[in-house]
């Protein structure tokens, strides 16, 4: 990338060039003669007076791009900050709804998993808000081990998270959904030195189906949500189908069967 000063200096001599050969043509044209004097007037005047104008006029032109890409940096960061969870770094309420309702638009299928944290009011009350936040990190980052790089992740509650899977299908959303619930179960949480307290989540998962409504399909995962922690908590819930896809592995058939059993 060429400097300020070597810009300048290119233009400068640009028009020192420009200036010697206009009057040369001249004096060939009019038969009169091209004296020395005029000659280093040619080339002094535009360099005494080009020089410094295009200088300052590349450096205005360098700051004020300089300044154009801060401010779309910070513009970028301010937009990060506003949609994301600041404990998280997932997506916010509405930012996640908003990017999932068009991923649903463009796409028939994929999955919502709506997870809350299990017994997490025990964890505040116990060792404190700090403490909690420390948990719901721990969480949150055995959510986005579990997941895609395609799929959204949202905080739409205080220790309640979702996930939207697109073009997924049941099957993989089951997959997805308990490789999640392992997770978080596996997760090393020691509000105490030396105390391990356990972390589980309850995971309502609903396809969505074309044309519906964000609201309507939530409601469905809260249902199944709701039944996962009336049913004892620490597992997934999906609403029952009536057959699965031949197509489907059968390892991810089996693991669908076992899921099937917390179902209605």
């Amino acid at each position: 990338m060429w400097s300020v000063t070597q810009k300048a200096a290119l233009v400068t001599f640009a028009a020192v060039v420009g200036t010697v050969l206009i009057e040369f043509a001249i004096s060939m044209a009019t038969g009169r003669p091209y004296p020395f004097f005029v000659f280093v007037l040619d080339v002094l005047m535009p360099a005494a007076m080009g020089f410094p104008v295009a200088y300052l006029l590349f450096r205005q032109q360098h700051r004020l791009r300089a300044a154009a890409a801060e401010l779309k940096q910070v513009n970028a960061e301010l937009t990060h900050k506003v949609s994301r969870d600041h404990l998280t770094g997932f997506l916010n309420r509405e930012t996640f709804f908003e990017r999932t309702g068009g991923l649903r638009r463009r796409s028939d299928a994929g999955a919502l998993l709506l997870i809350d944290a299990d017994h997490f009011k025990t964890i505040n009350d116990t060792h404190g808000h700090l403490v909690g936040d420390e948990a719901l990190r721990l969480i949150a980052g055995a959510i986005s081990r579990s997941v895609r790089d395609t799929d959204v992740l949202g905080r739409v509650g205080g220790e309640e998270f979702c996930v939207f899977l697109p073009s997924t299908e049941r099957w993989e959303a089951v997959v997805v959904a308990e490789r999640l619930r392992a997770g978080v179960e596996q997760l090393d949480f020691r509000p105490i030195p030396d105390v391990r307290h356990p972390l589980s989540v309850s995971i309502g998962a609903v396809m969505h189906d074309a044309g519906e409504s964000m609201s309507k399909l939530m409601r469905r995962a809260d249902i199944a949500l709701y039944r996962a922690k009336a049913s004892g908590r620490n597992m997934v819930v999906m609403p029952r189908e009536t057959r699965l896809v031949d197509s489907e592995p059968v390892a991810c058939r089996n693991r669908i069967q076992a899921v099937t059993l917390r179902s209605w």
